[in-house]
């Protein structure tokens, strides 16, 4: 996915910077915005990275996880506080593996509207073919139908997503997965040839 320094980039689940801070030595002409539901991260990335970069733009939106707060927005009915085809690329690294399907969705959903008619989407996933019994080294216990949970008591726990149902969701939301590279928590994938942990997913917009 090639990025050009004139592209408008959002970074969903921005955390602490660690995109945006790589990105600023690429976006000159560009302007990147990211959103978090962690406060203490915006306020980190806004003291640290917004003022020196005034193209970059960081967001807290109080977005309810049952492993960091207790907000009562639900991420299934959230609208990403930005404009239709708004960006040229999108982000969302460790995001997705701690989703429900709804959440999932509706985020799917949220990217296709606010990306240009061009514009594609890279996330990180934990992915499954569902024909192996043996996948990966992370635990997914929990199965259900196209999917498998760590944890069924707390539903920001990990979430292993298969292929079928992936491509399925894109579709409904108005994308295309046009890549996917096997992370490393992968049996199959060595770690000196992998990029991530996670798998990664690359999105078009049909």
């Amino acid at each position: 996915m090639g990025l050009q320094n004139t592209d408008h980039v959002l970074d969903v689940g921005c955390g602490i910077g660690r995109t945006a801070i790589a990105l600023t030595e690429v976006l000159d002409k560009g302007t990147y915005d990211g959103f978090d539901a962690v406060e203490k991260g915006i306020n980190w990335c806004n003291k640290h990275i917004g003022k020196k970069y005034p193209n970059f733009k960081f967001k807290f939106t109080p977005i309810y996880n049952d492993l960091y707060n207790t907000f009562s927005q639900k991420a299934e009915d959230f609208t990403f506080p930005y404009e239709d085809a708004k960006f040229d690329k999108v982000f969302l690294f460790s995001v997705f593996t701690h989703m429900q399907i709804p959440e999932i969705k509706r985020y799917l959903g949220e990217i296709s509207r606010v990306l240009k008619s061009d514009g594609q989407c890279l996330a990180t996933f934990f992915l499954y073919d569902e024909t192996r019994r043996e996948f990966g080294t992370m635990p997914f216990p929990h199965q259900y139908e196209g999917y498998r949970l760590m944890d069924d008591k707390v539903t920001a726990a990990n979430i292993a997503v298969s292929i079928p149902l992936l491509n399925q969701m894109a579709a409904e939301a108005g994308l295309k997965v046009t890549t996917i590279k096997g992370g490393f928590w992968r049996t199959d994938v060595e770690k000196e040839g992998a990029d991530e942990f996670q798998d990664i997913v690359v999105f078009n917009k049909i």
